[in-house]
């Protein structure tokens, strides 16, 4: 690694893991960190080297930090932090300062915006960067190599970046990212000209306008991460992909078009706010691979909109939903159902209008507004008595007793009486495993009878739905006795069972359709067909595609061989290795097995190769880095293929 190189100045960008209590999350890639990484490679390139360890991905024990520390001895540590990611940042600040105390701290993201230094002496930082870091780290670091020992360090950003001059973020943790879900994030503009009054995301320098990248960079980057690494499947973070100007539009209407014309089927997800949905515009989004938006939807009750100063309507949100669903479009919402103000009435609205409408309605139900540091609902917040268990969060109460117990009774029910019952745990998997491979089907000859089959799955689950929330409209706190449990069970259960039973049919149906895209189809739609086997939980459906490898077009079988490192492979799978010579399948499936740490997909590998004559110089060389990279200790072997692989714009 290049600690060896005594010569430059190490920084260590660490993203500590998520909180015990986030659940469940997407691992997707830190894309903060990697502009940082690039940052430094493009500014200091010459004195500095940067590296990045998201712990969320590679290590979410943080069992690696102190090998990760002898490995590359940093002199500089920068951290990522939010209030997701708060209280392992601490733990992960003190291991710092007992392993490698001459480390200097560094910190930035939200929390290191949002809160006072007095705040963040838990994690011993040596400099606090407030807002954008990408110029503000490079500033840092020259003042710290000027002048060693200083008191704390804080920089604020006063003017916004210009998002062109940035370049691409390093992906050093894609790979190992993409193995646990293959999806991509990628960043198109930066900024909000909207002002809710619960955004987490602090205005440094009062910047709050919305700076588009230049579209034609943006596919470029696409088309580069397709053919690196083999991605299909993307998701923008911007806080608007889109906004209701004609520019903005016009610009996503050009996006489409470069996608359709330069990239393979490709498909992509967003967020944006309900007033910007445009029928004809998102119709064109759709077929370039538009398959989910996100909306913060937050309350189908005007008053609650306008406390949170939304600047939107109940009436813009019904109209959105109603464009997205005859569209085909997952609409992925956002709630928040109580906060401090929060009546029974203003539920009430919401919980009517969700049972009206074809719409997700029951596991947003017991969301709680988070008052975060500098928002500006903040200042009208009543912190309560007890101390904040997180930094940057403000703990309050609810101003009427009733919903008090209200959320208490939405909180026992779905965390736990429901749980306890079989058909709404198997319900919630398989929503999520159908809403998981909807993509897939999306734009293909069997978008529609998938759709159909969907909605009869979920006509049922909504029909159990519609009984738990009429019974929390009409008696909350009878919900809360097992009398109602069992009517639950009673009233619920068959309807939820009865959706479960076309669920399933439904991803047995898929598994076949897709192994015959895989099986049949030679062309570029086979890589979007691949994408069903990641579905989690799915490696029986991954075997199943492995017993029709045979008759696979050759040109498939390099998919096949990507496919092995979403799965724990056996020796039935690694039957491909003997049917195929040909050198593309060989270095995918040479990639699975580092993906996964495979030693006995390696050798079955080198064996195989070792009858041959010759293998090639891409494949000797690709072996012997495989080997190379299983000789090293974990923090090291991830960190070298990272890197191998990474790239970062001119």
């Amino acid at each position: 690694m290049a600690a060896d190189n005594t010569s430059k100045k190490r920084l260590l960008l660490l993203n500590p893991p998520p909180n015990a209590d986030v659940g469940a999350h997407l691992n997707l890639e830190n894309l903060g960190l990697g502009y940082i990484a690039a940052s430094i490679k493009r500014n200091l390139a010459k004195t500095h080297e940067a590296y990045i360890w998201d712990c969320s991905i590679v290590d979410p024990g943080m069992q690696h930090i102190e090998t990760l520390l002898q490995d590359i001895r940093p002199d500089y540590i920068g951290f990522s932090l939010t209030s997701m990611n708060a209280l392992p940042g601490m733990a992960l600040a003190d291991a710092i300062k007992r392993h490698r105390p001459e480390s200097k701290i560094i910190l930035g993201g939200i929390l290191a915006t949002s809160l006072t230094a007095e705040e963040l002496a838990d994690y011993h930082p040596d400099a606090i960067v407030r807002g954008e870091g990408e110029a503000l780290i490079v500033d840092v670091l020259r003042q710290f190599d000027a002048t060693g020992d200083m008191p704390l360090l804080e920089v604020a950003q006063k003017t916004a970046l210009d998002v062109d001059a940035l370049g691409w973020p390093s992906r050093e943790m894609l790979p190992w990212q993409l193995q646990r879900h293959p999806q991509a994030s990628i960043s198109g503009s930066r900024g909000c000209p909207f002002h809710c009054s619960f955004c987490s995301i602090p205005r440094a320098g009062k910047i709050n306008t919305w700076r588009p990248r230049d579209i034609e960079d943006v596919v470029e980057e696409i088309l580069f991460l397709n053919k690196r690494y083999g991605v299909y499947h993307f998701y923008f973070v911007d806080d608007n992909f889109v906004i209701t100007s004609a520019a903005s539009y016009n610009r996503a209407a050009r996006f489409a078009e470069l996608i359709l014309k330069k990239a393979p089927p490709i498909r992509f997800g967003f967020m944006c706010r309900s007033a910007a949905i445009e029928k004809n515009l998102f119709h064109l989004l759709k077929k370039a691979g538009l398959a989910g938006v996100f909306l913060g939807i937050e309350s189908f009750s005007q008053p609650v909109l306008d406390r949170y100063k939304k600047r939107e309507t109940v009436g813009e949100h019904l109209q959105a939903i109603e464009t997205l669903n005859n569209l085909g479009i997952t609409v992925n919402p956002g709630f928040i159902f109580f906060d401090q103000w929060t009546t029974k009435a203003e539920v009430d609205e919401t919980i009517a209008v969700m049972q009206e409408i074809d719409f997700p309605a029951l596991q947003s139900m017991n969301s709680k507004l988070t008052c975060y540091r500098g928002t500006l609902i903040e200042k009208n917040i009543t912190p309560s008595d007890q101390k904040s268990r997180k930094p940057g969060i403000i703990p309050y109460e609810f101003k009427e007793k009733t919903t008090c117990a209200l959320f208490e009774t939405c909180c026992n029910l779905f965390y736990k009486q429901l749980p306890s019952i079989k058909a709404y745990c198997d319900y919630q998997i398989l929503y999520y495993s159908l809403g998981y491979i909807f993509p897939y089907y999306l734009n293909t000859g069997h978008e529609d009878f998938f759709t159909k089959l969907y909605t009869k799955c979920t006509s049922f689950w909504k029909s159990g739905d519609f009984f738990i929330l009429q019974a929390i409209r009409d008696n909350p706190s009878g919900t809360q006795n097992g009398s109602f449990l069992e009517a639950v069970k009673q009233h619920c259960t068959p309807y939820w069972e009865k959706g479960n039973e076309i669920a399933k049919s439904t991803l047995e149906y898929s598994t076949l359709y897709f192994i015959k895209q895989l099986a049949t189809d030679s062309s570029q739609n086979a890589h979007i067909a691949s994408l069903f086997f990641t579905l989690p939980r799915n490696k029986a459906h991954i075997e199943k595609l492995f017993n029709f490898y045979t008759s696979c077009p050759k040109q498939n079988h390099t998919i096949l061989a990507r496919l092995l490192a979403y799965c724990n492979t056996n020796n039935n799978d690694l039957q491909i290795i003997t049917h195929d010579d040909n050198p593309d399948t060989i270095l995918e499936l040479l990639n699975s097995a580092v993906l996964t740490n495979n030693a006995t997909m390696l050798q079955a590998i080198d064996k195989h190769l070792s009858s041959k004559i010759s293998n090639g110089p891409c494949v000797t060389k690709a072996v012997n880095k495989a080997k190379h990279l299983f000789s090293l200790d974990y923090p090291e072997y991830i960190m070298e293929y990272g890197r191998s692989l990474d790239h970062v714009s001119a």
